[in-house]
């Protein structure tokens, strides 16, 4: 082994602590297969997205991670509270379908309420690779792509032996950005786009959930920011007690915005009041997403006659709810 990289190794297991202390900690070169799985894990942070990079991690790491979160969340509802199932998932998510997440989609959810940065890289030389038990911390010098610097960026990465192969290991900034969640010791934060689970289109996101996600505000003076007016308020109170009295059909045909109504079909508005109408989840959800826009503050377009909110990271399977004013008269939709 090279001098630079014995050297570079010796200060790596000085910065791991108790590796310094340990007679089974070794510094080998770096396989390919390390820095591919080095390399793969690096690509789909710098990308921020949040699939690629659960696919980048060990299976047994989502897994435990999983396991372990979904027990806190169980031993949480059987004491009859929510506050950590809001924190992590949005208080519209229910537990049932929490459960039923796979591994890689628990962990796409949770990569909402975590932050990281990477830089792109070129191409990866492997520095040395240092054993910690059955985890490797590999370090790689990164070449960033031409036009974003020339300096030489030197990365860590853990890695978990998969097969033949390599996964990297959660990394322990993630798992302690997470514990740092679950305590209430920072807001949470969304990941990006790319994590979530996308807003759609304005019919899909009535058609899942009977509220309509919206696009870009419109040109010209910024929109304001306010509190919801009486009127609005009376809207979602009388909505919410449409859904709470079993009243879907009421809920559809009377909230609704016409114009939102004409776009759906007659067909699938009664799809959707029978849907409702058979399924109290369904109504729960709904009734969740009045209530989170109850006490959110609107953005208001198209002088003052459009209300959009942001409802991200509240559990709700979209991004925006939207209400509009029609001949004085506030209504879900667009």
């Amino acid at each position: 082994m090279p001098r630079f990289a014995r050297l570079v190794a010796a200060v790596l297991v000085l910065s791991l602590g108790s590796l310094a202390l340990s007679s089974t900690a070794a510094a080998d070169d770096v396989s390919a297969a390390q820095r591919r799985a080095a390399g793969e894990f690096l690509t789909a942070a710098a990308a921020g997205d949040a699939q690629a990079l659960a696919f980048a991690l060990h299976p047994a790491e989502l897994e435990r991670l999983r396991s372990s979160v979904l027990q806190q969340l169980r031993d949480e509802d059987a004491r009859g509270m929510s506050t950590l199932r809001a924190r992590l998932f949005g208080e519209a998510q229910p537990l049932a379908d929490i459960e039923r997440l796979t591994s890689i989609n628990f962990f796409r959810a949770l990569a909402r309420r975590l932050q990281w940065q990477a830089r792109p890289y070129e191409e990866l030389s492997g520095l040395v690779a240092v054993r910690d038990g059955n985890l490797v911390h590999v370090l790689v010098r990164g070449r960033q792509p031409r036009g974003l610097g020339k300096t030489e960026v030197v990365e860590v990465v853990s890695l978990l032996a998969y097969g033949k192969e390599w996964k990297a290991a959660l990394p322990l900034e993630l798992a302690a950005q997470l514990e740092d969640v679950i305590a209430g010791r920072r807001p949470v934060d969304n990941f990006g786009t790319s994590a979530g689970a996308g807003s759609g289109s304005a019919a899909s996101a009535a058609a899942g959930s009977g509220a309509a996600a919206s696009g870009s505000g419109a040109a010209g003076a910024p929109p304001r920011t306010e509190r919801n007016t009486p009127q609005i308020l009376a809207l979602l109170d009388t909505a919410e007690k449409s859904l709470v009295d079993g009243r879907c059909d009421t809920y559809y045909r009377e909230h609704l915005s016409p114009e939102l109504r004409r776009t759906l079909g007659a067909r699938t508005v009664d799809t959707l009041i029978s849907a409702c109408t058979r399924s109290m989840g369904n109504r729960e959800l709904l009734v969740a997403a009045l209530r989170i826009v109850r006490r959110t503050a609107p953005v208001y377009e198209a002088a003052g006659n459009r209300a959009v909110y942001d409802v991200s990271a509240q559990g709700l399977p979209y991004d925006r709810f939207v209400l509009e004013r029609i001949d004085g008269r506030w209504y879900i939709g667009e």
